[in-house]
């Protein structure tokens, strides 16, 4: 017997509601914070890696493609997943590196965010992560918002929190991202959710509240959900968590 479209529409409402109490549990979590990564803390070091932004429904927990790894290599940018470190004062080389981020060129659309297919899909993941670091070293917004309008926890509140940062003066330096392996998720039957993972390098972010965070190197992974709108595949909800 067919599942009606009502009972099928339950069963994903409850099977994302579950995942997003796995989230909240497993990253200790009870809402959205101004950080971008999420991560669990880093004991025995003074660079604990503790920040987190929003939550997601689009995956739970990382997963192993059992493919040989890919390879890529990007400039992204970044914002903070560290401990606060010294208050922030204005020196000419601090000008000259903020001028710099400022600066930093959009990463590439990919060509194949038109392909209606699981190697399109994987690409505009890939294009999220990059955007996702962008809009917090240059607060420039307008890429990552027309790729984003799902849930508000990735279309909403990481503009939000990009653009209050520099409106008060922050910033971050560019990162380079690179891809280590990238797939669908095969245990969502009803949603393509792709699976990215990559190693971030260290780089520091600075607050508009003055303060200076230092982010350690991370092996990281993105989940992401999206949906194909007719012209292009579009990011619906999103998680960039530390590994």
């Amino acid at each position: 017997m067919k599942t009606s479209p009502t009972k099928r529409y339950l069963q994903t409402a409850l099977a994302l509601t579950l995942l997003v109490l796995t989230l909240l549990v497993c990253s200790g979590l009870s809402g959205c914070s101004g950080g971008q990564e999420q991560g669990a803390a880093n004991a025995g070091s003074g660079k604990a890696a503790v920040a987190s932004t929003h939550n997601t429904k689009a995956t739970a927990t990382p997963k192993s493609s059992g493919k040989a790894k890919d390879t890529g290599t990007s400039t992204a940018t970044g914002t903070p997943s560290a401990t606060a470190s010294p208050t922030l004062i204005m020196t000419p080389e601090l000008e000259a590196s903020k001028k710099r981020a400022l600066a930093t060129p959009p990463p590439p659309k990919p060509e194949l965010i038109t392909v209606n297919n699981d190697d399109g899909a994987i690409a505009t993941a890939k294009y999220w992560v990059q955007l996702h670091y962008y809009i917090y070293t240059t607060g420039k917004v307008d890429e990552y918002k027309a790729l984003c309008n799902g849930d508000e926890s990735t279309a909403i509140t990481p503009v939000k929190y990009a653009t209050e940062n520099h409106a008060r003066g922050g910033w971050s330096n560019p990162v380079t991202v690179k891809f280590t392996d990238a797939f669908r998720r095969t245990d969502f039957k009803d949603d393509v959710v792709i699976q990215v993972d990559f190693e971030r390098e260290a780089y520091t972010s600075y607050g508009g509240d003055g303060k200076i965070k230092n982010n350690p190197k991370q092996s990281r992974w993105a989940g992401v959900k999206l949906e194909y709108n007719g012209t292009q595949w579009i990011v619906k909800e999103a998680v960039n968590r530390e590994h």
